[in-house]
This record gives C-alpha cells, sequence and structure tokens, in this order.
C-alpha cells in the first residue's frame, strides 16, 4: 500500500506540473494550493475561494479547525498530516491521500480522534464567500439546486450524495465524486457571515461521544471543467530584495509637512473651551455653545503601558496626536497598570500611575483631544470579591457576565467607579466625573449580555439561575403560564430552578432568554446612570454593549443610551492553538471583491434619533489588504453620517511609541502602512471630503412588543446591509409601531414614509427596498447597486465593483481607491493606472479647494507591508508562524497618477518620509493639460509610499 502511495504521490506532483504549465497559458478556472497539513486552498479564475480542510463543531457547535502546517515540504510518504485540537482539550489527527485523476485529484481523508469526544460534526469543510457564489448553482446525483442572492434557510441541502458540482456564477463547474454515498450538507452560513459552507461528513446530536480511535474515511475527487491546476505548498519566509524593500520609519510628524494634519479641520484647545459634548441636530453630537453645529471626532485607542509615560514623553506624544490630525482618543484596557492589590481589594488606584494617566488626560486636552473609556474593561479582580471563599481572580468576561446579577460583583464596579471619576486631576483642577474633555463614558466594554452565555458555569451560572428564575417568576406568576411561556408541554415537570436556555434562538424559551438578557441589562444601565448622575454628578455621555450579539430585544432597549456605540473588525486574527499566541490565521483576501462588508452590519444597531460612534475597529495585520480600511471605514463613516470613530489602536505598549517597533496585529505606531491609511479616514470623514447620504432608509421596531411578545430573536442587522454603502441606515424604536417594518426619510427627521408591505427581514425585503429607492428618484438611473455585488452611493462619490475587485472614491477633495495590478480607478480629477501589485491610491487636497485648484497636495500608495523575517504556513500568507523583525518591507509595485490640474505646467511632486519630510522629486510630464506621475515603491533599494504635489510653490 505504502509503495503505490507513494506513487500515486509522484505522480500528482508530475501532472500538477504539466496542469500549471499547460492551463496557465489558457487561464484555468481553478487552481489548488496543497499544503502539508491537508489544507487545500481554491482560487477560481485567480480569486482566493477558501480552503478545503478537516474540521469540527464540539459538542454546542464549539468550532476546531485544522492547525497549520510545520513541515516546509511534503513528507517523504507524501501523506499530508495534521491535526485538529478541540475546544475541550481532545485531539484529533488527520491524515490526507491524493493522487492525480484526469482533471483533478483523488482525495482520501482520515480523521481520527485520540480521545471520546462528543461533536456536532466531524467533516471536511469548504468554506466559500458568498460574494463568489450567490446567484450559482449546485447539482446533487442530478438534481439542480441555487445559491440564492438573498438569505433564506441555513440548510439548502443534507443529504447522502454520490455527486456534487458547484458553479460560481459565469465560472466553470467545480465537481465532487464520492466514492460511495456520503453525508454532505450545503449550508448558507449568512446569518453568522458572508459565505457558503460544503460540509463533508456525519451530522451528530452531540450527545454520544465519539469512541477514542474511532476513524472517520472519506474518499472522493475533485475535478474542475477544463482541469484543476495543482501546486504543492510550503511555508514562506518575506526577506528583503527586489520585490520587497526596507523601509525607514520615523514616529514624528514635521511640523507644517504635508502630513502635518493639524489644521485639516479648524479647532479649540482646550477640549472643552466650547462646554460639553451634547447631542446635536439630527442625531449627531455638538459642543454645549454651539448646539446646533454638529461636529464629528476622529481618533485612536491606547492600551496597557502606552497609557503610563513620563510627563515629557506625554507631552511629546500628545503633540504627535494633533500633528496627525486627531482629536479624540479612547483610554482602553488601561486599569492593569493603575490598580494596587497589595491589600487584597482591586480597587485602589496606584498614586503614580494615576499621576501619569492625569498628565496624559490633561496634555490632550491642552491640545484639544477629547477622551472616552470604560468603566470595566479588563481590571484584574479577586475572586474573593465577587464571591466568598473563592480563590484567584475573575477572567475578565466571567466579571463582565457577574456585574448585572452579582451584588458583590455591581459594588466593586461602582467602588472603582467612585474611585476614578471622584478623584480631582491636579493637572486640570477637576474631578474626572465633571471633566469636560471625558465627553463620553461606556460602561463595560464588550458586555451584551449575550456574548457569553457558554461561559455561565459555577457560580456565575448560579447567579444568572437565581437572575432567570426571579425574572420568571415576576413575569409569570402562575407556574402553568410559565410554563406554556417556555414552551413546556402540559403535564410535563417544570424542574426547579428553571435552568437557563443554553442560546439565544426562536424557540419559546430562546425568546424568553433574549427578553431577560434585554431586561437584566436596562437595569444595570439605569443603575449605573443614578451612580453616576445623582452620586457622583457626571454629566458624560453614556452608552453601552458594544459590540457582537445584537438580537432585537436588545435594540429595544438601547433608547436608555445617550449615544449607540459598536465595533467591528476585518481580517481580525483567530488563533489556532492558544489564545493571542501563534500561529494565527486569517483569510486574507479583498474586502472590495467581497462587497466591503467591513461595518456594514454595524450601521443596523445605531438609532437613528441619536448620535452613533464606532470605538473600535480594524483592517488587521499582517492582512495584506488593510491598506484599504481607511478609506472604506472613512468613506462608511461619512456616508452614514456617524459622529465618532476610534480606529483600534494607536499602540500597546510604550515601547513602541518612541522607537520603531515590528508591525503586529493592531497598533498604528508600529504599522505605517495602516498608519498612512489613516488619512484617508481623517480626510473623507473627519474634514467631511465625502457627503452625507441625503436620504436614509430606517427599521422600525416597535421596543413594547419587543419585549412583551418577541416573536423573532435574530440579529438586528438584515441581508440587505449592503445599502450602508448607498444611503443612511439604522432603526427606529418607538412603541405602538406594529410589526417590524421600512420606513423611507429625507433628512434627519425620523418621520417619513413607511412602507408597510416590507417585511425588511423577508428575504425579499433588499430588493423591494432597493426598488422603492429607485422609484422615488433617490437613485440615479445609472445607479449599479444590485446589493450583491455591486454599491454605488446616492452621490455618487463611493463605488464598489466587487466581480471587478475596485473601489473608487470621487469627491471633489479626495480621489482615488483600490484597483488589482491591471487595472485603473477613473475619478473625475484623478486617473490610477495599477501596472504592478495591487493598490490603494488616493489624492487629497491639502488647502480645502478642489483638486483640480489646489496648490498642495498628498498621494498615497499602498500596497502591502510586512516585517524583515516574517514566516507563514502558506504561500497565500494565511497562517502565520512567526512576526519577524526590523525593518519593515514594503512590497514593490507601479503605479501611474493622472492629476486633472488647473497648473499643471507649475507643478512639482516629491517623495515623502513617514514624517513629511520631502526626500527627493520625482519626475512628472504633462499630457493633454493633465500632469501624470509614475509612481513606484522602489527608489534606489528603499521604499516610499507617500508623495506631495505642489503648484507654483
Amino acid at each position: 500500500m505504502r509503495s503505490r502511495v507513494q506513487l500515486g504521490m509522484a505522480l500528482a506532483v508530475a501532472m500538477a506540473g504539466v496542469a500549471v504549465e499547460t492551463l496557465a497559458a489558457e487561464a484555468p478556472g481553478w487552481r489548488a494550493l496543497v499544503s502539508p497539513s491537508g489544507s487545500i486552498a481554491l482560487e477560481h479564475q485567480g480569486r482566493p475561494l477558501g480552503a478545503l480542510e478537516p474540521g469540527l463543531f464540539e459538542v454546542e457547535w464549539r468550532h476546531a479547525a485544522l492547525a497549520p502546517a510545520t513541515a516546509s515540504a511534503l513528507p517523504a510518504d507524501g501523506v499530508q498530516r495534521g491535526q485538529i485540537r478541540c475546544p475541550g482539550g481532545a485531539q484529533v489527527t488527520t491524515e490526507l491521500r491524493t493522487t492525480a485523476v484526469p482533471g483533478g485529484l483523488r482525495l482520501a481523508y482520515r480523521l481520527v480522534p485520540q480521545e471520546a469526544v462528543r461533536l456536532n460534526s466531524l467533516h471536511v469543510n469548504l468554506s466559500l464567500p458568498a460574494s463568489e457564489l450567490r446567484g450559482g448553482r449546485y447539482v446533487v446525483d442530478g438534481e439542480a439546486g441555487s445559491f440564492p442572492a438573498e438569505r433564506g434557510p441555513a440548510h439548502l441541502r443534507l443529504q447522502p450524495m454520490r455527486a456534487l458540482t458547484l458553479v460560481p456564477p459565469g465560472g466553470t463547474p467545480l465537481r465532487f465524486a464520492f466514492a460511495e454515498a456520503t453525508p454532505v450538507l450545503i449550508q448558507d452560513d449568512r446569518q453568522w457571515g458572508p459565505s457558503f459552507s460544503i460540509r463533508i461528513g456525519p451530522q451528530s446530536d452531540g450527545t454520544t461521544p465519539w469512541p477514542a480511535g474511532k476513524a472517520l474515511d472519506l474518499e472522493f475527487t475533485l475535478t474542475a471543467e477544463g482541469g484543476l491546476a495543482v501546486e504543492y505548498d510550503a511555508p514562506v519566509t518575506l526577506e528583503a530584495g527586489p520585490e520587497w524593500l526596507p523601509l525607514d520609519l520615523e514616529l514624528e510628524i514635521a511640523p507644517g509637512s504635508a502630513l502635518d494634519f493639524s489644521q485639516l479641520v479648524p479647532w479649540h484647545a482646550p477640549a472643552g473651551k466650547l462646554g460639553r459634548v451634547v447631542p446635536g441636530p439630527g442625531g449627531t453630537f455638538a459642543f454645549a455653545q454651539e448646539p446646533r453645529k454638529p461636529v464629528r471626532f476622529y481618533g485612536v485607542n491606547f492600551c496597557f503601558s502606552a497609557l503610563y509615560l513620563p510627563h515629557e514623553q506625554a507631552d511629546r506624544l500628545a503633540e504627535r496626536l494633533w500633528r496627525l490630525g486627531y482629536n479624540a482618543v479612547r483610554i482602553h484596557h488601561y486599569e492593569g497598570e493603575l490598580v494596587d492589590r497589595s491589600s487584597g481589594t482591586s480597587t485602589r488606584l496606584k498614586p503614580e500611575a494615576l499621576d501619569q494617566l492625569d498628565y496624559l488626560v490633561a496634555a490632550l486636552k491642552q491640545r484639544g483631544l477629547y477622551v472616552t473609556t470604560d468603566l470595566y474593561v479588563s481590571r484584574p479582580v479577586f475572586a474573593h470579591e465577587v464571591w466568598e471563599g473563592a480563590t484567584g481572580d475573575v477572567p475578565m468576561d466571567d466579571f463582565k457576565m457577574a456585574v448585572p446579577v452579582n451584588e458583590r460583583a455591581w459594588a466593586n464596579f461602582a467602588q472603582f467607579t467612585r474611585a476614578l471619576l471622584d478623584h480631582v486631576n491636579p493637572y486640570t483642577g477637576l474631578r474626572w466625573a465633571e471633566e469636560p474633555a471625558l465627553a463620553w463614558l461606556s460602561l463595560i466594554n464588550e458586555g451584551n449580555p449575550g456574548n457569553f452565555l457558554g461561559r455561565l458555569q459555577g457560580r456565575l451560572g448560579e447567579d444568572w439561575t437565581r437572575a432567570w428564575n426571579r425574572w420568571l417568576t415576576e413575569r409569570y406568576p402562575d407556574p402553568e403560564a410559565r410554563a406554556r411561556a417556555l414552551g413546556i408541554a402540559p403535564g410535563q415537570q417544570l424542574s426547579e430552578p428553571i435552568p437557563l436556555p443554553p442560546r439565544l434562538d426562536d424557540s419559546p424559551s430562546g425568546l424568553l432568554l433574549s427578553v431577560f438578557l434585554a431586561e437584566t441589562e436596562r437595569r444595570f444601565v439605569e443603575r449605573t446612570r443614578r451612580l453616576l448622575r445623582d452620586e457622583l454628578r457626571c454629566p458624560a455621555l453614556l452608552t453601552d454593549c458594544n459590540a457582537w450579539t445584537n438580537p432585537l430585544q436588545l435594540q429595544a432597549i438601547r433608547p436608555a443610551f445617550d449615544y449607540v456605540d459598536d465595533h467591528f473588525y476585518v481580517d481580525h486574527p483567530e488563533f489556532i492553538e492558544n489564545p493571542w499566541q501563534l500561529p494565527s490565521r486569517c483569510p486574507n483576501s479583498s474586502p472590495v471583491a467581497a462587497g466591503a462588508p467591513g461595518g456594514r452590519p454595524c450601521a443596523f444597531t445605531r438609532l437613528l434619533d441619536r448620535p452613533y460612534t464606532l470605538s473600535e475597529y480594524n483592517y488587521s495585520g499582517p492582512g495584506r489588504f488593510r491598506g484599504v480600511g481607511g478609506i472604506l471605514t472613512g468613506a462608511l463613516g461619512a456616508v452614514q453620517d456617524w459622529s465618532v470613530i476610534w480606529r483600534f489602536a494607536y499602540s500597546h505598549d510604550r515601547r513602541n511609541l518612541f522607537q520603531p517597533g515590528t508591525a503586529g496585529y493592531f497598533d498604528l505606531a508600529s504599522d505605517p502602512l495602516n498608519q498612512a491609511a489613516e488619512r484617508a479616514s481623517l480626510c473623507l470623514f473627519r474634514r467631511g471630503d465625502m457627503r452625507p447620504a441625503p436620504h436614509a432608509v430606517a427599521i422600525c421596531l416597535d421596543g413594547d412588543a419587543l419585549l412583551r411578545s418577541p416573536q423573532s430573536a435574530r440579529g438586528v442587522a438584515p441581508d440587505w446591509s449592503g445599502l450602508a454603502l448607498v444611503t443612511r441606515v439604522g432603526t427606529l424604536v418607538a412603541p405602538g409601531s406594529g410589526a417590524p417594518s421600512v420606513r423611507l426619510l429625507a433628512g434627519a427627521a425620523p418621520a417619513g414614509a413607511t412602507l408597510p408591505d416590507i417585511d425588511p427581514y423577508a428575504p425579499e425585503a433588499g430588493r423591494q427596498i432597493l426598488a422603492a429607492l429607485r422609484r422615488r428618484g433617490w437613485l440615479k438611473p445609472d445607479n449599479p447597486t444590485d446589493l450583491a455585488t455591486h454599491f454605488q452611493s446616492e452621490t455618487g462619490e463611493l463605488t464598489v465593483n466587487g466581480p471587478a475587485d475596485v473601489l473608487v472614491l470621487d469627491t471633489e477633495r479626495t480621489a482615488g481607491g483600490y484597483a488589482p495590478a491591471g487595472k485603473r480607478i477613473e475619478a473625475r480629477a484623478v486617473t490610477v493606472a495599477v501596472e504592478e501589485t495591487d493598490a490603494t491610491v488616493w489624492v487629497s487636497s491639502l488647502d480645502d479647494a478642489p483638486i483640480p485648484r489646489s496648490r498642495r497636495l498628498l498621494i498615497t500608495h499602498l500596497t502591502d507591508l510586512q516585517n524583515t523575517g516574517v514566516r507563514y504556513a502558506d504561500k497565500a500568507r494565511r497562517v502565520l508562524l512567526e512576526w519577524g523583525r526590523l525593518p519593515h518591507l514594503v512590497r514593490a509595485g507601479r503605479t501611474t497618477v493622472r492629476l486633472r490640474l488647473r497648473d499643471a505646467g507649475r507643478a512639482r511632486v516629491w517623495s515623502l518620509s513617514t514624517g513629511g519630510r520631502r526626500t527627493g522629486t520625482v519626475p512628472a510630464r504633462v499630457e493633454d493639460g493633465s500632469l501624470v506621475i509614475p509612481l513606484q515603491v522602489d527608489a534606489d533599494g528603499k521604499a516610499r509610499m507617500l508623495y506631495e504635489v505642489t503648484v507654483g510653490e
């Protein structure tokens, strides 16, 4: 058997080479990249289309994926070996044997749990982007089905199959042929994420353990029409060379340079000069002394030691932030260095750390930067402070869940709040509670009550079970009514105490759970508001529930907040073995090709009658497409007319604030590419280069009905979230409004035209709403929006073409976008031809004049940036093994920018350092009255990304 496998592998490798050579000229529709661990990355027409690989769901649908390859090449025996580590600790070994067949490969998988483990599914899975497959077809044993453009039921097909064919829209078929009838699930995953999945293998209810040592064998051929080009993957390490150029990083911004954004928007200092930040007109913020003038803020997060600096460094940092163009800072993950736990409590503050934090706040205030924080983020709390006799510390997420239902946890939360807000900052002379620069407060970071239901075990579980039973008894004093509400059949015994349902769903108990969680949150918010307003006399604007689980019932209590806050990430790391340790995984695929989904669902948590903030977002490292994040988020915030955006984060570590550090997942201070991308957001959003959409589409919800007689616990975001790129969206919550409906708003007033026949959560709702917008003339006849792959804002200033993988910005003062190599970005005043390496490129006027009349402009050309020596498990760079070292490396690339300037003949172009210094002139020419600037990253063996254009200097 072994010799036959080796022969088969040799043949597979040989045929793979033939397929690559032969099909390259014919542009094969499908390509497979086989890793040493047994993961197969698939590409279709040159675009990533997911990975075929073993995986599982442990009981309660806890997901586990294949660990990355550690071998650097194909094993000598030709068997790809891998491992899956279950959330509960069990391990599953995997083997893949591949054999070449005409048009593709025969794949033989063996998955073997090494310990008995309860599973909902053990499988080989292929997850496919919805943007690539919606509108396509599948054929099961000769019977056709479709991948719907709009989300419907999750299960599209579940049955034993002998043959399965997938046909993407406009693409070539991919075929699975099984050796024997094999259970396969075809699933629409869009209620959880933007994908479809093909899950090959048995489903289970998780009650009976899968025995240790029992193998699951799956065998099938994978072929494509026209052939499947096959290549065997291996780890890659990036070093300096012709393709990757070293970059010199300067952290300080040269005063008066093209990168000095301190005067981007006329501003005031100190913060608070115009009074407190207050709710303004039309769901915006304003200042108390100018209550009818909307204002926007754009800032960054600081975490851990980056908040605790010597005074001189705090001044330098505040000055830098001002010159970068920020006017807001979020103090985050601040408690660990601040609290003194030496006495056995976690609510006392260290005088030295408090002095440093006070001084930083004063330095920010002096330069006009406003501040927010959360009253609980990650403070280490002793378990005995919450449960008598307990030892150790309370895990962060457990404490978040304990505060609303445990009196000792609440008392601890309140005592820390008093210690922080009631102390006087000696550098401002004000208590934090009355500091106008402290404009906003969130109560508990990422504490939505549905986030951590799976953690409710032990004493914490007992606390929640008691609260649940008290609430049930208050709501349904009669035991029979209680049983009916829970869906318990007549005559069936009602257990005491009634266990907390395990999940939010549309079962009777799941619906009641969603109401209970929402009402528990409302009581917590009301109690905390009394503490802040009545006892501490703190007028800062308040919010809570800023991430993740947002059932409709939670939206019903958001009117208790002064503003709504949320978070989102693109390419957030997925940790394969241990939390916050390498290896980690990210999709590393173009968000533009996917229809720019980042942040779209968040737009619907907004209440349209009050301000909206985004206190965390990032297009995270080391994803190669992160340069487009500044454009996409700035544009989204501008179209939606949000009020504040904070990037996560500027720094987690004081060590990278004043000397260069290696790029990581989040920190701008050590990622000059993402720092450069910020300037797009600053121009589009803070300066307002992109106009807000003049109209809005609101989902109208009856808050009382959602809590009194819930019909669904689904998330608030509908399937047509792509409309957030087109017009303003959000929710309106009002009693007596009946079933969820859609209202079209012209301007900021909540009154508008209700469309009673449209259920916002019906599969056809997006298509119906889009048609209504066209009938009213809100979208121009040539607007290409289809809510699937093409999106264009009402104003025409933002266009996303998913199939072409092209983004276009076309405003008067900022223009450009993103495109793959070989494509163009066409705007009125700017044309960009991307000639080598996919790139994000834009031009911004620096003197407030439209681009054609501007005398000073900034051009940004972003390809990719990595650390020297960074190591990935695969050529697609989806699995990160090692971060590497300095210097940063920038991917080589060339592009040509054409500026339609009035005085093009008087223009000069300079390359810039990351601090804004002019480092050299760049040749340019005038053609047909336009300035033509050939740009390339490589400048005598060093990298550059930034350019300044002056006219008549």
